[in-house]
Parts: C-alpha cells; sequence; structure tokens
C-alpha cells in the first residue's frame, strides 16, 4: 500500500576489554556481551554471530534502549535470516552504566564506537530509530569504510538544537547557566533530567547546516503522521545530502513509532541487505 508513495533522490542499489557472558542459548541465539570504556562504564548488548559479514547494528532513539518493539522486531528478523546483529543499550539506559543526564551525541557515538572496535574491521549496516537515525548518518559520515548501508527510521536530525529554540529566553539562559532541566516524557518514561551540555554539543552535528557525504545506500522511512518529528525534516536532510544512492520513503498515515509498518521495515532492510 505504501509503493506509490515510495520517493527516490538518486540511485539506490539493490581495543576495548570484550567478554561474552556464559548462556543456555544455542549457538544462534542472541548471547549477552559486556564492553568496558578506558573510564570503567560497561555497555552492555546482546548478538547473534554467524560469523558471516555484514553485520546489523541497532541504534535506539533518545532515552529509548535494546528492549524496544522495533530492536526486538528487527533481532528476530536477523536470527530468521542468519544475519550478524547486535543491539545495545547505550550509557544511561537499560543495563548499561552511567547516568541519563549525561547524554550527548559524542558520548552515543563513543559507545557506538566501542560496538565498532569489538568487531575489529568488518563492514556494518546501521539501522537507526530517531535520534538514532541521526547518529547513524553522523556515524557513515565518520567511519565511511565501515557502513555499508543506513536504513534511517523517523531520524530526529537537529530535535535537540530545535527543542531549545522553542524555549523562552529566559528558560535558555537558566538551563545553560544552571546546567540542567527536567522534562516530562511524552512516552511514559517519567521525569527526564537533561544537562546544557547536551544542546552544546548539538550543533557541531547539525546535517542540516553542514550537508553529510553518504557514499552508502540510505532508505528513509518515516510517517506522515509523525507527531514528534516532522516528515518535512527528512526531506530537508535528502535534499541538501551528498550521496546519489538515497531513498525516502513517506508512510501514509504511519506515526513517530512506525505502528502499522513493521512488514515495510522488515522489506527495506532486506532489500538493503546484500546478497551473499
Amino acid at each position: 500500500m505504501f509503493l506509490s508513495s515510495f520517493v527516490v533522490l538518486g540511485r539506490l542499489f539493490s581495543s576495548p576489554f570484550f567478554c561474552v557472558e556464559p548462556t543456555a542459548m544455542t549457538t544462534f541465539a542472541e548471547r549477552p556481551f559486556t564492553l568496558v570504556h578506558a573510564n570503567g562504564e560497561r555497555l552492555s548488548g546482546l548478538m547473534h554471530e554467524n560469523h558471516q559479514d555484514p553485520v546489523g547494528i541497532f541504534l535506539p532513539g533518545f532515552a529509548s534502549n535494546m528492549q524496544g518493539s522495533k530492536s526486538r522486531l528487527l533481532a528476530a528478523q536477523a536470527q530468521h535470516q542468519g544475519w550478524s546483529w547486535v543491539r545495545f543499550d547505550p550509557r544511561g539506559v537499560g543495563r548499561s552504566d552511567g547516568v541519563f543526564e549525561k547524554l550527548t551525541l559524542s558520548r552515543y557515538l563513543e559507545d557506538l564506537h566501542l560496538i565498532l572496535q569489538m568487531l575489529e574491521n568488518r563492514p556494518v549496516i546501521l539501522v537507526g530509530s530517531s535520534m538514532g537515525g541521526w547518529l547513524a548518518a553522523i556515524a557513515a559520515t565518520r567511519w565511511p569504510e565501515r557502513v555499508r548501508a543506513l536504513l534511517l527510521i523517523a531520524p530526529a536530525f537537529n530535535f535537540i538544537q530545535t527543542l531549545f529554540r522553542t524555549l523562552s529566553q529566559e528558560d535558555r539562559q537558566h538551563w545553560q547557566e544552571s546546567n540542567l532541566r527536567c522534562w516530562q516524557d511524552h512516552y511514559g518514561l517519567g521525569e527526564l533530567r537533561m544537562r546544557f551540555d547536551l544542546v552544546a554539543d548539538s550543533w557541531q552535528y547539525d546535517l542540516l547546516r553542514f550537508p553529510a557525504y553518504l557514499h552508502c545506500p540510505v532508505e528513509i522511512l518515516h510517517g506522515t503522521e509523525d507527531e514528534a518529528v516532522p516528515l518535512s525534516l527528512s526531506y530537508q536532510f535528502a535534499a541538501c545530502t551528498h550521496g546519489e544512492q538515497l531513498a525516502l520513503r513517506p508512510l501514509p498515515g504511519i506515526n513517530h513509532r512506525l505502528q502499522g509498518a513493521d512488514q515495510v521495515l522488515l522489506h527495506s532492510l532486506q532489500h538493503l541487505w546484500p546478497t551473499p
């Protein structure tokens, strides 16, 4: 039902410490792992390993973790297809160490870099949701030799800067001076504490002002009824990005969480995954 809304821009072609925890699962099941940053903070995740390339990595959105519905759906699909797959909790959420209020894009990138180090030189396919989609696009510009494809789900480009601009001058100044602001999450997570470091750090990752050069296939899925991130943002990104293999697919009637579009998501990932 969504094929009539498929918009194509360009051409789309078909040493950290690492330990695997004991598990009773089979070789082909997900296995828990723990990575440790230089400062001692632990990063927890799950990996399905078939010892073949590439490796898929799911990047959850703002305040989300590896137990979200899309994360679990994609992990199950990877096991069904026999793909190597990684999902993890960024520091400050889920099973990983750290506190959420320390979140910045740079800190999230450090977590992803630790994952890439674990995988040594293996190529990866990044699937990012919301803020994770923004991060995936940044990662593709930082490590172009590693990233083979991007699947971006309602990518929330510049949402931090946009959030900051919606505040009054008084609130912006208070956040900057106190370095802390509390927000009520609309998705049931309760109160979230965010440092101003999140805002200050985000300006360097403005992919609308400083367009990305992407050398791999990219597909963007974005619902027309997205209540959190407007579809127009994906169009802006697509219009200014340098890349010949980028496709934007608007999904009629679909919200930010992509509810009702599971099969579209799985089909898109299958399309991007290289054939043996």
